[in-house]
């Protein structure tokens, strides 16, 4: 885990960077449209590369529990059931976002292997693809990691924290360092002074 929330931090800094350089790609278009009556050459190309390069975040979305949910029948379920429901449909998605990454990964071989470039730019194709193709891989490596979580707490009887987490993964989202903070302020306000004082 620690090692796919490693990489998941990278891809967030680098699809940021990514999503910055589409913007100025963006503003320089118009402002070359606008000023010089003209556009960047091979512009399209460079937006749809970049486009292709944000979808690098998707493990870090899915640890941070960023992710579009339907949850208005499951909220009123019992926090057990809404973890087993978790764990089915986290199942379905890894599936799903494996199968993805490796008909990414064929891809990327047939490009290399034909030596399919961008005709306006002059770059290969393949090298885009296989980052595509690896940020999924990991995003199903992380969508893995969270269906054995959940199992854990099922099995453990922790599906009332489960629950409350969702699929966020608390050390990602916060850091290591303050989330143990959180943690030993939660212990403490529930250990033998903290329920005295709620008491008085």
């Amino acid at each position: 885990m620690k090692i796919i929330r490693g990489i998941s931090r990278f891809f967030t800094w680098l699809c940021m960077g990514f999503i910055v350089a589409l913007m100025l790609l963006m503003v320089a278009e118009v402002l070359d449209r606008a000023i010089f009556n003209r556009s960047i050459m091979g512009s399209t190309e460079w937006a749809q590369v970049l486009l292709l390069c944000n979808m690098t975040a998707l493990s870090a979305a899915i640890l941070s529990n960023r992710q579009i949910k339907i949850d208005v029948l499951t909220s009123k379920l019992s926090p057990k059931v809404q973890v087993i429901m978790d764990v089915i449909v986290l199942a379905l998605s890894f599936v799903t976002i494996a199968f993805i990454s490796w008909q990414q990964v064929v891809f990327t071989i047939k490009s290399l292997n034909n030596g399919t470039f961008y005709l306006t730019i002059g770059v290969p194709q393949w090298p885009f693809v296989a980052m595509f193709a690896f940020s999924y891989g990991v995003g199903a490596l992380t969508t893995l990691s969270l269906v054995v979580r959940k199992v854990v707490a099922l099995a453990t009887g922790r599906w009332e924290e489960e629950a409350k987490l969702e699929d966020m993964d608390p050390i990602l989202v916060f850091g290591r360092e303050k989330y143990a903070g959180m943690q030993a302020k939660k212990d403490k306000a529930s250990g033998p002074e903290g329920e005295k004082g709620e008491e008085k």
